[in-house]
């Protein structure tokens, strides 16, 4: 779990943290029922206090990514769709910086399709 954490980026390190757990979870790293780890294994790998961690679980708890039941660990809850809606977001964030950058939908769908296109071919 200790990728990604930036304590300059201005993004609060709770939010740093529960984006890598989502990450976890969207890509099967963390399956559905599978044990989170704990707060303090997670604060220690990933130097930050217990609170933090905390706060993240507690958010992603909201979020309907973990749960728990009393005096348990959280768990991995069914996540459907998660790494579509973690892309969704992405892609938004995409399509905003090319209008501000005067690309048009038609231009942005060819470079995407090219650059699927390159990595379909570096797979093969």
């Amino acid at each position: 779990m200790s990728r990604g954490l930036d304590p300059s980026s201005g993004l609060p390190l709770y939010l740093q943290v529960a984006d890598v757990l989502r990450e976890q979870i969207a890509s099967g790293e963390l399956s559905p029922g599978a044990e989170a780890p704990s707060l303090r294994t997670s604060a220690t790998d990933l130097r930050v206090n217990v609170h933090t961690v905390a706060k993240a679980y507690q958010l992603l708890e909201r979020e309907g990514l973990l749960h728990r039941q009393r005096g348990e660990a959280f768990r991995v809850a069914e996540t459907g769709q998660l790494a579509l809606e973690l892309l969704r977001r992405e892609v938004q964030d995409l399509v905003a910086r090319a209008e501000a950058l005067g690309v048009s939908p038609q231009g942005l769908l060819e470079l995407l399709e090219e650059v699927v296109r390159e990595g379909s071919r570096r797979k093969a």
